[in-house]
């Protein structure tokens, strides 16, 4: 299809036709990229910069590697590095046995 550049403001544009959006998806406002090359201009939708995380961490967690790295309490020996550079006493309020 032969379409023709147009001014618009201070920059110029290329009107795209109904049908070629409504396929694409493309509506008023939908961020894309556009990149020039080989004498062709490519326009492309912008990919969220999160695209494709929530079923990544779906998989991670159905593969059981998203146990807990760091403990959700404070050990004894935190406790008292804490208190050597404070200077004060620490009160661990952790309900963890193992204190």
């Amino acid at each position: 299809m032969q379409a023709r550049i147009t001014k618009i403001g201070t920059s110029i544009g290329v009107i795209i036709p109904r049908y070629i959006a409504t396929e694409g998806g493309f509506t008023k406002g939908t961020p894309v990229n556009i990149e020039f090359s080989d004498q062709k201009i490519v326009i492309t939708k912008a990919k969220s910069k999160r695209e494709g995380w929530a079923e990544a961490f779906t998989q991670y967690a159905n593969d059981g590697e998203d146990e807990l790295m760091l403990p959700d309490h404070i050990d004894s020996e935190a406790i008292d590095l804490m208190e050597r550079i404070s200077g004060s006493e620490i009160t661990n309020q952790s309900n963890d046995p193992q204190q």
